[in-house]
């Protein structure tokens, strides 16, 4: 989804050929296992190098995310456009919008590995016009779906905040997010109490 926007999570798509569609024999389980195996390899040892650096692009942005929800640690995370795994058309259209680029571009995630049904994030594109932010954010976010997304105000913690995707429009639950300055405040969450528990921590 658009707003976490982390690469780590990355959907592999098994195209069989020709003769496995012709066959369809035991011998597709197999030949599957070894494609599978030889992405996973592909894709996991980056990801190690990543981690082994760092992602920690923004300390300043990363201090505005709560450390913990729901009681759970948080991983906190932050990673400059430039640097991001994962390319999004939908994102370089939100810059565009700006009249921006991925140089201007940083992000940061709030997130549990553990079972926890939210994740907490913030976009910032350096020198934005604040009143473009939010427009071009909602727009973003459509653009990753394929379902018409609700849209409606909502106070949460004393802040009138935007929420997008009613119950069950996205898989993981509805948008919360808020505007300061040329930053983007969001939570995703299907649990409104963790929504609101989020916004106080970012807001207050």
């Amino acid at each position: 989804m658009i707003p976490g926007y982390r690469s780590r999570r990355l959907k592999v798509l098994f195209l069989p050929t020709h003769n496995d569609i012709a066959r369809r024999t035991e011998r597709r389980a197999p030949l599957k296992r070894l494609f599978f195996t030889a992405v996973l390899i592909a894709l996991l040892l980056p990801f190690v190098l990543t981690y082994a650096q760092g992602r920690h692009a923004d300390p300043e942005m990363e201090a505005l995310l709560p450390t913990t929800l729901g009681g759970i640690a948080l991983t906190i995370e932050s990673q400059a456009g430039p640097d991001l795994a994962t390319k999004s058309a939908a994102l370089d259209k939100f810059l565009a919008g700006l009249g921006k680029t991925a140089e201007d571009f940083t992000l940061a995630s709030a997130y549990s590995r553990a079972a926890l049904r939210a994740e907490v994030g913030a976009w910032r594109v350096k020198g934005a016009d604040t009143k473009l932010l939010l427009p071009g954010f909602k727009t973003a976010v459509q653009a990753s779906s394929t379902t018409p997304l609700a849209q409606a105000d909502e106070v949460l913690a004393g802040h009138t905040v935007l929420r997008i995707g009613d119950p069950g429009q996205l898989t993981r639950g509805s948008i919360y997010v808020i505007v300061r300055g040329d930053t983007l405040l969001f939570v995703q969450t299907p649990d409104r109490a963790l929504a609101e528990e989020a916004m106080e921590k970012l807001l207050n």
